[in-house]
């Protein structure tokens, strides 16, 4: 009995720690609390990992990279510049954020790796992230094809997306969301993506 009771037990905990840190995706802006204040937001399809959930909050953690003398924004990587996070404050940035360790770019910035913990609302994680995807991509077509022919999700890079988007909001007016949405999942496609 007791032998059962330990490989029941162990399953158990395996079973716990391998969904503690799923990935999941945010399906909105999505306001993000530390120490019990919201400090910042993260966008709509922000890829992030859950690390638990009690009530109607989740424990999430973010990784990305930061300049060193701008902590308030948190993108994907050095190179690519889609944005996983953003603060009010220069403050709550570098309070939330650990540094991993830090990088010299080509041009002589300083990069840091960070990741942080924070709190969201848990309905602002996606159920279906497939649908979600989708909607972006149908968003995307019909938005963007209305003036002029549609543009491969791989004709430009992640850093050029936003403004190749920016530069069509005199002839296309979108709302925030929408433009958000549409640009994530350009970027989340673009030709250097991978």
């Amino acid at each position: 009995m007791i032998n059962i009771t330990k490989v029941g037990l162990s399953l158990l905990l395996l079973t716990t720690l391998s969904f503690s840190a799923e990935n999941i995706i945010l399906k909105e802006k999505t306001n993000l609390i530390f120490d019990g204040k919201v400090i910042g937001y993260s966008p709509i399809l922000t890829p992030v990992k859950k690390v638990k959930t009690s009530k109607n909050k989740t424990e999430i953690k973010i990784k990305g990279f930061r300049l060193e003398n701008y902590p308030q924004m948190v993108v994907r990587d050095m190179k690519r510049g889609e944005l996983y996070a953003e603060f009010d404050e220069e403050e709550m940035a570098n309070k939330s954020f650990k540094v991993i360790k830090k990088y010299e770019d080509d041009y002589g910035e300083v990069w840091h790796e960070v990741e942080g913990k924070f709190q969201i609302a848990s309905k602002q994680i996606a159920k279906e992230p497939a649908k979600l995807y989708l909607n972006a991509k149908k968003t995307y077509e019909r938005t963007c094809s209305m003036c002029h022919h549609l543009a491969a999700s791989t004709a430009y890079t992640v850093n050029q997306w936003p403004q190749q988007i920016e530069s069509m909001m005199e002839q296309v007016a979108l709302d925030a969301p929408t433009k958000s949405l549409i640009i994530k999942y350009l970027q989340q496609n673009a030709s250097d993506a991978k």
